[in-house]
């Protein structure tokens, strides 16, 4: 069922934020209502409709979308507000546990798991919850965070189809890589549509190696995940116990302090705080970290413009009084390896089959409850689980077939960490004395990181244009130490008065009023 028409709900959600949105209900010119409401019907128009984005597996339902939001209007009525989220929604990627209360199935994008419920709430969604926020949906995202087969595309899942990006008109292009130019990002990409799209003003994702950043910064948005264990991620579906963290999404940095707040509980926004002379980064060099790789045959004109937008941020900030340092040398991920593999590929791999069974203990009456029953089910299931041209799980049997013990693991995660982190990572920051380190928006120094547990996030630069860009917007990826958080949202709140406030998606704009 539709949301009904609301004329009095009189915002745009394609360029309301969270901080608009709290203004707007604490001076009483909306309601939670109203905006719940518009966002449905937002949702309506251009998830499965319209340009059918497929940003949202599972959107709330209306009428439970309303009665929670009526709630929370009493609740301010009556004195009380529980957050400064109180009454704002927000979309979480379908690898986050939500129980039945809440009206939207658990299903990382599996078609085995379609319609089932968890048993409780992931701690984070509860958390939320009693904020006061808002879930308006389930996202999309790539099936099984990417790990069915590695020639899955970015945001394709059996359960929903091809996310598409708010951007490329068309869509993904056929025979395109699997993280091509024209598909959305990385695995959390739903999130990162969702929120370009008007869907909610603010995503939740989950990381493994770059499916946070990665999506965001295809999206135009301000994105972070935080340094690994300081956000509880009991009740999402992960592929490593030792690498997966959860992150948030939002159109402006105001936004996205508010939302790193709920999640850890530390009032991160009040940090923000002095101008570019206190600002002192790192550029590493893009050609050697792999910045092209997603342009296949090669795109010189991509290729200039994302070294051109990328030498003119560092000119933006020297010219402002901040301090660059650039080349910044951090090890290559080759030289990470244990044994000749990649460690986070290696030790994932040994990790999942028990938190596979772990994930189908927390769901109600699962079909399947291992993953070699998935397998199986998909197997015996072809034509709904690994249709055209998604045709295999190569990783998931290879998955199973992993014969790294945990002494192996333990110490393969033992030198990944040292390497990426203290030899790495913290070497680099101290060596010259900066802050963070910055990487085009689609690169490979997220991986680093993500070894390290360190934080990672994106911030908007420009749009890549002509036939190879195809409109698709390129960023600046930030990795940082640990407890990083606080400098680089410093770092994104003076950014954001360099490159200006969000551009909403031009096929959006075109979209209006048809």
């Amino acid at each position: 069922m539709a949301p009904p028409a609301d004329p009095s709900a009189a915002f745009d959600p394609l360029t309301a934020t969270a901080v608009d949105l709290r203004a707007a209900l604490a001076n009483g010119h909306l309601t939670s209502v109203q905006i719940v409401t518009q966002y449905l019907a937002q949702i309506q128009t251009h998830n499965r409709s319209g340009l059918a984005l497929r940003a949202i597996i599972s959107p709330a339902p209306l009428a439970l979308a309303l009665t929670h939001a009526r709630a929370l209007d009493r609740e301010r009525a009556a004195g009380k507000t529980r957050s400064p989220l109180h009454g704002i929604p927000l979309i979480v990627k379908d690898a986050i546990a939500t129980s039945a209360a809440t009206g939207l199935p658990t299903t990382a994008g599996a078609a085995a798991f379609e319609g089932c419920f968890a048993r409780r709430n992931a701690d984070v969604v509860e958390r939320l919850l009693q904020q006061g926020v808002l879930i308006l949906g389930k996202a999309s995202l790539t099936e099984l965070c990417g790990h069915k087969a590695a020639c899955t595309t970015a945001g394709w899942g059996a359960l929903n189809g091809q996310t598409q990006s708010a951007y490329v008109r068309g869509g993904f292009r056929a025979g395109d890589l699997f993280m091509g130019r024209s598909g959305p990002g990385g695995s959390s990409s739903g999130s990162a549509v969702g929120v370009a799209a008007g869907f909610a003003p603010l995503a939740l994702g989950t990381e493994t190696s770059g499916s946070v950043v990665m999506p965001a910064n295809r999206a135009g948005l301000y994105a972070m995940t935080p340094t690994r264990g300081s956000v509880s991620l009991e009740g999402v579906f992960a592929l490593s116990r030792d690498f997966d963290k959860l992150g948030a999404m939002a159109k402006c940095p105001a936004d996205l302090a508010l939302l790193m707040s709920a999640l850890s509980g530390s009032r991160v926004e009040e940090s923000i705080s002095g101008g570019w002379e206190n600002v002192s980064v790192g550029f590493v060099d893009p050609r050697v970290w792999d910045a092209f790789r997603y342009s296949d045959p090669r795109d010189e004109s991509v290729e200039d413009q994302i070294i051109t937008q990328y030498e003119w941020a560092m000119a933006q900030i020297q010219n402002r009084g901040g301090k660059v340092v650039y080349p910044i040398e951090l090890p290559s991920m080759e030289s990470l390896q244990y044994e000749g593999k990649s460690v986070t590929r290696s030790v994932a791999f040994h990790q999942i089959p028990s938190l596979m069974e772990e994930f189908c203990s927390k769901l109600i009456d699962p079909p399947v409850r291992s993953l070699a029953e998935l397998i199986e089910w998909n197997r015996k299931n072809a034509s709904r689980a690994m249709p055209e041209p998604h045709t295999n799980q190569a990783d998931l049997l290879e998955t199973l077939e992993s014969s790294m013990t945990d002494a192996t693991a333990a110490a393969a995660l033992t030198h990944g960490r040292r390497l990426a982190g203290p030899q790495g990572i913290d070497r680099a920051l101290a060596e010259h004395n900066v802050d963070f380190i910055i990487g085009p928006g689609d690169c490979a120094i997220c991986a680093l990181a993500a070894l390290a547990g360190y934080p990672t996030a994106v911030v908007p630069l420009g749009i890549l244009e002509g036939e190879g860009g195809m409109g698709q917007p390129q960023g600046l990826m930030m990795i940082s130490g640990a407890g990083g958080e606080g400098r680089m949202l410093e770092f994104m709140r003076l950014w954001e008065g360099v490159v200006g406030g969000w551009k909403v998606p031009l096929l959006l704009r075109a979209t209006e009023g048809k």
